[in-house]
């Protein structure tokens, strides 16, 4: 009743009906009909709604609220939030993949035996380095420790401690991880995290990981991905599970210099080589005919800033892709305006309405669409061997920031001082000082037991034929 005047009534561990004071048609839940006779019995138009909600609870539990429950000590109980599962990794979506591309992709190509040795490293440095004291063995009481944790927490997410709170959260993913490839993204994320809380360099940390996985080659090149037959969509298929597929941007430049072209990125030489995945942000070029290519990876070029350098210059086409972020088109030709589309609106401006109408509507993976677009426009097919040839390869010059993804500002667990408190329990005692009794350590040691002795327990059995409320919620 605070703000919201809301009522929920529960059984079996199901919400049998919920609605908001006033708004009973609005109702919800696995059985939302099932108190209407007596909701209907309770006087709803004096816009008493707090007092009516106590009228309609006390007529269900047959414990009406009187001011003696207000006399004496009480038992206060925290309300913490049950600890979350540990969700699989979702290629494409994972903060490390785009942060630390890398890694990620040896992560992806290690055994479970390798992948378990990383994450057990992160966990046993976290743990190291937090002070972290015993947990317990059962995983019901590890978790209620947790929920403790983040009920004493509160919105704290930036306290001295967090230290405290990623070496219990990382223990938790190690625990919980449905399978070795998640337990490992999600200890290192949270061991890298832990790092720059601190203001700390984690390369140090991750080269740490890479070395336990034996240092892998990053994926270079064509990667073994073959172009398959067919139309410009299914030429262009493989681009789906190469590595390069996670995230890219193309620029074509036609009958534009490829120094003119690297100079609107704003980068330095760094020489010449293959395409290959790096953690250090980088363009490679190549020529094809009278176009220009610059394949951008690992970085945000600001693709309209890049084609409004060009378009002065000859046609440009940018495509760019992010699994967990954009698609976008952008086309000019001399003397127009830049033309932008989304591949999912299918809506194409007049600039790019003739070659999109050749293709068929992109799917949710847009990656291959876009580049059988760039094929439509350009002729240019772009193949996995294409990727093996000779680029010239530039990135940030000295002392220029490199664009990163935006990480997650937290590994998932709130924030405390580390000590826990001391197994006492404070009670309330209406017009005296408080006093206390031993609840907490029982519930880190124990965890959460039913108790008896609350209101309404014993209370004759629900209206209506529901089974007696689980739980009640006004």
């Amino acid at each position: 009743m605070k703000g919201a005047t809301r009522f929920a009534y529960a059984a079996d561990g199901r919400v049998k009906t919920a609605f908001e004071a006033g708004a009973y048609s609005g109702r919800w839940g696995d059985d939302p009909d099932c108190l209407s006779s007596v909701v209907a019995d309770v006087d709803w138009e004096t816009y008493q709604w707090q007092e009516s909600l106590l009228v309609l609870a006390a007529r269900i539990t047959g414990q009406p609220c009187t001011e003696d429950w207000l006399d004496g000590d009480v038992l206060i109980a925290p309300i913490a939030q049950h600890v979350e599962d540990v969700r699989p990794v979702t290629p494409g979506f994972e903060p490390l993949e785009y942060q630390h591309p890398v890694l990620a992709a040896a992560l992806r190509r290690a055994d479970d035996e390798a992948l378990m040795t990383v994450a057990r490293a992160a966990v046993d440095g976290l743990v190291a380095s937090s002070g972290l004291p015993g947990v317990p063995d059962d995983d019901a009481e590890f978790e209620e420790m947790i929920r403790m944790a983040r009920y004493e927490a509160g919105t704290d997410v930036f306290d001295d401690d967090h230290l405290w709170f990623a070496a219990l959260d990382a223990v938790r993913v190690l625990r919980l991880a449905p399978n070795p490839l998640t337990a490992a993204f999600r200890t290192i994320a949270t061991a890298e995290l832990a790092k720059r809380r601190d203001n700390a360099d984690p390369a140090p940390l991750l080269a740490g990981f890479l070395e336990l996985l034996g240092n892998p080659p990053a994926p270079s090149g064509s990667d073994g991905a073959v172009a398959g037959d067919g139309g410009p969509l299914e030429r262009h298929a493989w681009i789906t599970d190469h590595w390069l597929g996670l995230s890219a941007s193309i620029t074509y430049a036609r009958g534009i210099p490829l120094d003119t072209v690297a100079a609107a990125f704003g980068d330095v030489a760094l020489g010449t080589g293959p395409v290959s995945l790096t953690d250090t942000e980088q363009v490679a070029l190549r020529r094809e005919g009278e176009w220009t290519l610059a394949i951008a990876f690992n970085r945000r070029p600001f693709s309209q800033k890049v084609v409004d350098a060009l378009r002065p210059h000859g046609t440009v086409l940018c495509i760019d892709w992010e699994t967990n972020g954009n698609r976008l088109v952008y086309y000019a030709e001399p003397g127009s305006d830049v033309a932008v589309m989304r591949p999912e609106h299918r809506d194409a401006p007049p600039l790019l309405a003739p070659y999109t109408a050749s293709l068929p509507a992109p799917a949710s993976n847009a990656a291959p669409w876009l580049l059988a677009l760039g094929e439509v426009i350009t002729g240019i097919a772009f193949t996995p061997d294409g990727l093996d040839a000779q680029h010239t390869l530039i990135g940030p010059g000295p002392g220029e920031p490199e664009l990163r993804a935006a990480g997650p500002r937290s590994a998932g667990l709130g924030h405390r001082s580390r000590a826990l408190p001391e197994p006492d329990l404070p009670v309330c005692r209406r017009g005296g000082p408080p006093v206390s009794g031993p609840v907490v350590g029982e519930i880190l040691e124990r965890g959460l037991r039913s108790r008896s002795g609350y209101p309404g327990e014993g209370a004759a059995g629900g209206p209506l034929g529901c089974p007696p409320p689980a739980a009640l919620s006004v």
